[in-house]
């Protein structure tokens, strides 16, 4: 019965990336079977795979369906703030920013 035998793979596989052989060419030089090699190779390749992509979730930007009404209106001029009702009238709020300036 042959005898089982424990491979560092990580190693054995960064070994073979690095050379320029064929895998039956570097499984002969090392002494490991072909196929057993070839799913560990497989299965790195893979478990790199996974590693290189993450599952992002986006959630879309829901924009408001109805504007909201506003209750007060700021005007900012330098450091001075001036709070006005929204009901403002439009020829008084151009006579407050008219005096303003």
């Amino acid at each position: 019965m042959p005898k089982y035998r424990r491979y560092n793979w990580p190693h054995l596989l960064s070994e073979f990336e690095k050379s320029e052989l064929t895998q039956v060419e570097f499984c002969k030089q090392h002494n490991v079977n072909p196929k057993y090699f070839s799913i560990k190779l497989s299965e790195r390749k893979k478990a790199q795979a996974k590693q290189a992509f993450a599952t992002v979730v986006v959630q879309p930007h829901k924009e408001p369906t109805q504007p909201q009404p506003l209750d007060k209106l700021t005007i900012e001029i330098g450091q001075c703030k001036i709070h006005c009702p929204a009901a403002m009238s439009i020829p008084n709020l151009v006579a407050l920013v008219k005096s303003l300036t």
